[in-house]
């Protein structure tokens, strides 16, 4: 049982600018569900430009911390059954009702811990 932080960290690393996204645009736009989709929308065309010139190749340099490139055992199905539990329970008892930034961190942080467990199964073609 080997937790590996740095896939973890690549995993949760898209979260963080959507997040602040959220809160810049949230303060131009009052309704939540507005500024939530034109934060997601910014991010998503930042995140292509992004994606072609700087991950592709810092992955192909380095496919050990390619999120693409792991499995599941048996640790990483415990702790993802554990996360959905945890997670279902926080949106049933509406913890975060009013602030979607709680969600986003919540999900980022269940998505982070479980690509963090999960295996090395080597690069494939």
């Amino acid at each position: 049982m080997k937790f590996n932080y740095k896939v973890a960290l690549i995993c949760f690393a898209p979260y963080v600018p959507i997040i602040a996204l959220y809160l810049l645009v949230h303060v131009y736009i009052s309704n939540t569900i507005i500024a939530i989709l034109a934060a997601t929308g910014i991010f998503s065309v930042l995140y292509v430009f992004f994606h072609y010139r700087y991950f592709k190749p810092f992955f192909k340099r380095h496919p050990e911390l390619d999120p693409q490139h792991f499995e599941f055992n048996t640790v990483a199905n415990v702790v993802f059954a554990i996360n959905t539990i945890i997670l279902m329970v926080l949106v049933i008892f509406d913890f975060f009702a009013k602030n979607p930034v709680g969600y986003l961190l919540i999900f980022g942080l269940y998505n982070a811990t479980i690509s963090g467990f999960k295996t090395y199964r080597g690069q494939t073609t």
